[in-house]
């Protein structure tokens, strides 16, 4: 068999294995890069919400801030972190983002920032809520709802706020509401 010339090329596939056989993979963990995104936010209102790290080297960092985070934040922690890791050991994508509007809450930082905001709680066991949130408290959130009410010497029912003390535990996802 005679090959032409541009027809053909060879295959390579190298893998780096220990004694074990297994893959070597070089890559930090999620929890690694949690804590190198922390040290970067420190000394800012920045707070890291979560990174995740896939199985092919995709990194994905999210960001917030009291005052929300724009482009330009998020180009320069990518820039910091990117400088930490190192290209020549690991080959990996890199994105760092705000966590944004409608992204559901999973640090204290986002129950913090949208207190006085319209939110979403969906329960683990009873359906959901919406309404205000007036606080965090750590294992808790008050919510003020509006409810629709018989009050007392009224024929109809008239709605009523009404504040709920929810526990954390009990809510299966919480996000802020975007109304326009």
């Amino acid at each position: 068999n005679k090959i032409e010339e541009g027809t053909a090329s060879p295959l390579f596939c190298c893998l780096s294995a220990d004694k074990s056989g297994v893959k070597n993979n070089s890559m930090k963990t999620a929890e690694e890069i949690k804590t190198i995104v922390r040290t970067l936010l420190e000394n800012s209102d920045l707070f890291l919400v979560n990174a995740t790290v896939s199985g092919e080297n995709k990194i994905e960092v999210l960001i917030d801030s009291p005052a929300g985070v724009n482009i330009t934040t998020c180009m320069e922690i990518s820039r910091q972190l990117e400088e930490q890791l190192d290209r020549n050991t690991e080959d990996f994508e890199l994105t760092v983002a705000s966590a944004g509007i409608g992204y559901p809450f999973l640090v204290e930082g986002q129950y913090r920032k949208n207190i006085g905001n319209a939110v979403e709680v969906r329960l683990k066991e009873q359906g959901s809520l919406s309404g205000i949130l007036k606080a965090f408290n750590g294992d808790h959130i008050l919510l003020e709802c509006e409810e629709k009410k018989t009050v007392e010497g009224k024929k109809k029912k008239e709605v009523v706020k009404t504040e709920k003390t929810v526990y954390l535990s009990d809510i299966k996802q919480i996000k802020d509401i975007v109304t326009f």
